[in-house]
């Protein structure tokens, strides 16, 4: 019995022993009470998973590379904005309309919780119908009722698949 215990913990000292860690890196927008995942860069190298503040610096300089430092109107390689990227990763998920948002770049170290960079966009976002608009301050009621609509659909759905009534 003990030998098997043994053998038990060392195989999963040896399993646990060859993950190798990583360091992922994205930028979301801000719901009162949600995040909305909006890009990812590639995973960052790093040489264990106490690396934190590695991760964290090496992320928020990689957005700011990639975003010209959170300029949502600086054009990529691809010769679109930055907003405008983002507006067309969330139309091919089904989300036509974010309006006034702020952009924010998170952290995650070997699938721990997702920390704040730091690092956050110089405008606000606003896409409409999958397009990047410049941001009328007056809409960011609509936004959020948007928002709230489009979630209660989604759950009306889920509650209909499962054979509930939705109300």
């Amino acid at each position: 019995m003990k030998l098997a215990l043994i053998l038990l913990a060392t195989a999963f000292a040896a399993v646990s022993a060859d993950k190798e860690p990583w360091c992922r890196c994205a930028a979301f927008v801000t719901y009162e009470h949600s995040e909305f995942y909006v890009y990812e860069i590639p995973n960052i190298p790093i040489d264990s998973c106490e690396d934190v503040q590695m991760c964290k610096k090496t992320c928020a300089q990689m957005l700011g590379d990639v975003s010209n430092d959170g300029d949502l109107w600086s054009m990529t390689d691809s010769g679109v904005t930055v907003g405008q990227e983002i507006c067309s990763y969330l139309a091919s998920h089904f989300v036509f309309f974010i309006t006034n948002k702020a952009v924010y770049g998170y952290y995650e170290v070997c699938g721990g919780a997702w920390q704040y960079a730091g690092v956050q966009s110089q405008q606000r976002l606003c896409c409409e119908g999958g397009q990047q608009h410049h941001c009328q301050l007056a809409m960011v009621e609509i936004d959020e009722l948007m928002f709230q609509l489009a979630m209660r659909l989604v759950d009306d759905t889920v509650d209909v698949s499962l054979g509930h009534d939705a109300h």
